[in-house]
């Protein structure tokens, strides 16, 4: 191995290790409940339309495909920046977890007076085991691949957490005929 790939390779393991401590510090403040949201009102639709811009493009790069079904026209009392970052969480998994040729959605819309958000894909799909189990801190239903794709499975942990704080719930489903959604109701 040369020093360039030694230095790669060092860098890889510092983000990564960077990735984890930042996930750790945001459970603790929320387990302390030190961290509170900055709600303000939010366009749900626009906010995810914005985010999954860049998104579109990297699923591109792998012979992904993402679409976007956004009918809410909702306007919520949120933080965006804890929407954004409950988006790139479920985005990451999306793409971490899908192969070439799958596909990704992300659909918004109005029932029962709550506003729903659900991300879907084609891929590998999850236990059933797994669905019960995906919330909590440090499960990977892949254990074999947790070095590969960088999680340490604390994202949904998180993602549960910024769904909460906005008094709504988030389930993993199953998506037929493979793969995963992740659901998100919210209050309007």
């Amino acid at each position: 191995m040369d020093t360039f790939e030694n230095i790669a390779l060092s860098l890889s393991e510092t983000r990564r290790l960077s990735r984890l401590t930042t996930d750790l510090l945001t459970l603790a403040r929320a387990d302390s409940t030190e961290t509170q949201l900055e709600k303000q009102p939010v366009d749900i639709d626009e906010l995810i339309h914005e985010m999954c811009s860049p998104y579109i493009e990297i699923a591109e790069l792998s012979d992904k495909h993402i679409w976007l079904r956004l009918t809410s026209m909702a306007r919520i009392q949120a933080d965006p920046a804890r929407l954004h970052q409950l988006m790139v969480i479920l985005l990451d998994n999306a793409l971490k977890y899908t192969g070439e040729h799958d596909s990704i959605g992300i659909s918004t819309y109005i029932k029962e007076n709550r506003v729903f958000i659900e991300v879907s894909d084609t891929g590998i799909g999850i236990s059933e085991e797994g669905l019960q189990r995906v919330f909590d801190r440090f499960y990977r239903e892949d254990r074999a691949r947790t070095r590969e794709s960088g999680g340490s499975g604390l994202g949904l942990s998180i993602a549960q957490w910024i769904v909460h704080s906005h008094h709504g719930t988030i389930q993993a489903l199953h998506n037929h005929p493979k793969g995963v959604i992740i659901r998100i109701r919210l209050p309007k």
